[in-house]
């Protein structure tokens, strides 16, 4: 089996870092060529990335994607992309996503977000129908959390306010406290691989707190836990592939087979054993899900 980090080792030799201005403000983005002898023939992928990630967490991705075009963006607000002019809501990170994929000319490419990106690509695709195919890996599908997951979320809510209302330095001080990404990351990695958590533990001390302004993490984690996939899910008739976790706390797997059988074309399958970092727990077994999807409805 290869490993999350072999992975993006992977990508990491194949990545071309891009500069595009969507919707007035700069965005940075990295493509990764497909390897094959026409890669302008291979299917296109373009990735969304969750809640306080950037484009390296879903690196594992690319890396294993080697058949196909990958394309992916820090979002608005996150890594090395500027924040938007407007407030960091769904509905503007949709409209900024829906320009992106004009601005990089992709043509009919499969959608895939994790955790928060599954709100972007499944809204995206219902207003504007976007993409060929989509892949929501642990999608916000609404339902009951499991665990500690209710609490730790208006915990984490009331202390984004408080660094949000607060002046600006002391607010990123709060924010970027290693206590806080390093509880969250223990919170939301499953394996009892000590390396491995060891390993997901320094990814999250550096990429997580990549991030532009108090603002952005406010308004974008309220976006976040307010709304779901459910307004879009009736209005999806392309083929989607929605990958849960068994363990996960945040998006449960029950929720995801109910709105599973909203659409006519979904098909659900189901992590063992792992939470809601299938990019760096399961990133193999991911890849290869994914990669036969896409195959079938090429």
């Amino acid at each position: 089996m290869t490993t999350a980090a072999e992975l993006m080792v992977a990508a990491e030799a194949r990545a071309i870092k891009k500069s595009i201005t969507v919707a007035g403000v700069t965005c940075d983005y990295w493509f990764y060529p497909a390897q094959v002898k026409n890669p302008e023939k291979a299917e296109n992928i373009v990735l969304a990335h969750g809640y306080r990630g950037t484009h390296k967490g879903l690196e594992s991705f690319a890396g294993g994607f080697r058949e196909f075009n990958v394309y992916a963006p820090d979002l608005p607000g996150f890594g090395t992309s500027a924040p938007l002019n407007a407030k960091h809501t769904l509905e503007n990170y949709v409209e900024w996503f829906k320009e992106f994929l004009e601005s990089i000319e992709v043509n009919n490419p499969i959608l895939l977000g994790h955790s928060f990106g599954t709100l972007i690509v499944s809204a995206v695709e219902a207003k504007y129908g976007s993409g060929k195919a989509l892949v929501c890996i642990n999608p916000v599908a609404g339902g009951t959390t499991k665990g500690l997951s209710g609490f730790l979320m208006q915990f984490v809510k009331a202390y984004y306010w408080i660094a949000h209302v607060i002046p600006e330095t002391l607010g990123l001080r709060m924010l970027k406290t290693r206590l806080l990404v390093d509880s969250m990351s223990a919170y939301t990695t499953k394996s009892e691989d000590k390396d491995l958590r060891h390993w997901i533990k320094f990814q999250h001390r550096d990429h997580f707190n990549s991030f532009a302004n108090s603002d952005v993490i406010w308004q974008s984690y309220v976006a976040s836990i307010t709304q779901t996939m459910q307004p879009y899910v009736d209005s999806i008739k392309k083929p989607i592939l929605l990958v849960a976790a068994e363990l996960d706390e945040i998006t449960p797997v029950d929720a995801v087979e109910a709105i599973a059988k909203r659409m006519p074309k979904a098909q659900v399958y189901v992590i063992r054993n792992c939470g809601h970092l299938v990019h760096y727990e399961a990133a193999d077994e991911t890849v290869n899900v994914i990669s036969k999807f896409i195959k079938e409805n090429s």
